[in-house]
């Protein structure tokens, strides 16, 4: 890694000359990027969503995701905030346009509960899974319907890209930040 591609170096450098790096390969100018604008596009699409924080940085990585293809696919040349405050601008007007879909456990329940186990046990189970489904209803809405398409309609990722307009990877990362969102709100209870 040369000087010039230091991460501590690219931070001083201009949107300008980070774009250009960013369209030469650089990975570590996109991190800087990421770096600069992150935080206070976040801000920005909390402010859109009406404070949903993970809804939020959910619209900034789509936003940035979109910004990299962009930048790597076309050479037009861009002034940086400003489009970027664009991008972030309309992933959260996507969420908001599409309607918020909760899901009802109840037709699951006959394959969730285990009528032949202890009665305590059965009590221990309830009261797990009834955290379990207070915990998914948490989760950003993107996330909660990736997960419970994958999880309990066994739907493949391909299927559930499809019907979340994403692409496949966008999809196996929903399911993994619902898992890990879980995992944390089960955690911290």
């Amino acid at each position: 890694m040369t000087v010039l591609n230091h991460p501590t170096a690219l931070r001083t450098r201009t949107d300008e000359e980070l774009v250009a790096r960013v369209r030469a390969g650089s990975p570590e100018a996109f991190d800087a990027i990421v770096g600069r604008y992150a935080p206070p596009l976040t801000a920005f699409a909390r402010s859109l969503l009406h404070g949903a924080h993970h809804d939020a940085e959910e619209a900034v990585q789509d936003a940035l995701l979109k910004a990299l293809t962009a930048l790597r696919r076309d050479e037009r040349g861009v002034v940086l905030r400003p489009w970027l405050y664009a991008i972030t601008r309309n992933a959260c007007l996507d969420r908001l346009r599409k309607p918020v879909r909760t899901t009802d456990m109840t037709p699951l329940e006959p394959v969730l509960s285990d009528p032949t186990a202890d009665p305590h046990l059965a009590a221990v189970r309830r009261e797990e899974l009834a955290g379990v489904v207070g915990n998914l209803r948490l989760l950003p809405v993107r996330q909660r319907t990736a997960l419970v398409a994958v999880e309990l309609e066994g739907r493949s990722h391909e299927q559930v890209a499809g019907a979340l307009e994403v692409s496949v990877g966008a999809s196996k990362a929903l399911v993994c930040r619902a898992r890990r969102g879980l995992t944390q709100l089960r955690d911290a209870a």
